[in-house]
């Protein structure tokens, strides 16, 4: 059941600004007709650093049948182009468990531990890398590349290669060019630009729902900038099939800190 909500964090995750800024952006999650979740993020980036903050918690009858929150921390430098996460940590909480993980990095940005805990159990592992090419070592981090390439070039295409101290992920974006957005459940409407996201997790167990879904299934989200600020936003974020119905996740709220 968590995994529904893992999805979500990463559907939930896409806000920034073009030029140094704090902000927080705000999700109503659904997935079918029934309210699934809310979500918080916090972003602040730099020129040579960065922090990223989710918050999600399970709202409506999801709540009622399977009560969950979790919070991921991002944080990292850029150098000469190149994404380097410093500090990555998340907890959640559900029904049954409080799970912490944190991943430790040696000066040069390379991922050396995995510390992490259930409820009164801790466990410390030490990390041997693939030997496959790595990106970098959290999603979010992955976000803040492809923000800072839209920055740029107004493309979000991008292929990444992730390992999180213990999974591999590719994760492929592809840029759907400009499209006029409108929704009757958001406030804002205009001229936006269309992405899609799909993520593929190696060696993924059948029956994952949460790889299962974000592997077969364009995760579809909308980027539209405000013309005064040149604060660079998501209205809304979707998937069109899961087991449970459709997922569809809408701004309602957006705060310049």
């Amino acid at each position: 059941m968590k995994n529904r909500f893992y999805i979500t964090l990463f559907l939930c995750a896409f806000v920034c600004r073009l030029e140094a800024a704090s902000l927080k952006q705000s999700f109503d999650v659904k997935i079918g007709l029934f309210d699934a979740a809310k979500v918080d993020v916090f972003y602040d980036l730099k020129d040579s650093n960065y922090l990223f903050k989710s918050n999600i918690s399970t709202s409506g009858m999801f709540d009622n049948f399977y009560s969950f929150k979790a919070e991921y921390v991002t944080s990292g430098i850029i150098n000469k182009g190149n994404f380097i996460t410093q500090d990555y940590h998340q907890a959640t909480k559900s029904s049954a468990h409080l799970r912490t993980k944190r991943l430790i990095f040696d000066k040069n940005g390379r991922l050396i531990q995995r510390q992490s805990s259930k409820d009164q159990d801790k466990k410390t592992v030490d990390i041997e890398l693939p030997l496959k090419k790595t990106d970098i070592y959290d999603i979010q981090s992955v976000l803040v590349m492809m923000i800072k390439q839209f920055g740029q070039t107004d493309s979000c295409e991008m292929n990444k290669t992730v390992f999180n101290g213990k999974k591999v992920y590719h994760i492929a974006l592809k840029d759907e060019g400009r499209t006029f957005f409108k929704d009757k459940k958001v406030k804002i409407s205009g001229d936006a630009h269309k992405c899609s996201a799909f993520i593929h997790q190696d060696d993924a167990q059948k029956g994952d729902l949460l790889w299962q879904v974000s592997a077969e299934r364009a995760i579809v989200f909308y980027l539209m900038k405000d013309k005064k600020t040149g604060l660079v936003f998501v209205p809304k974020i979707e998937i069109g099939s899961t087991p449970l119905g459709d997922l569809k996740a809408y701004l309602t709220d957006l705060t310049l800190e």
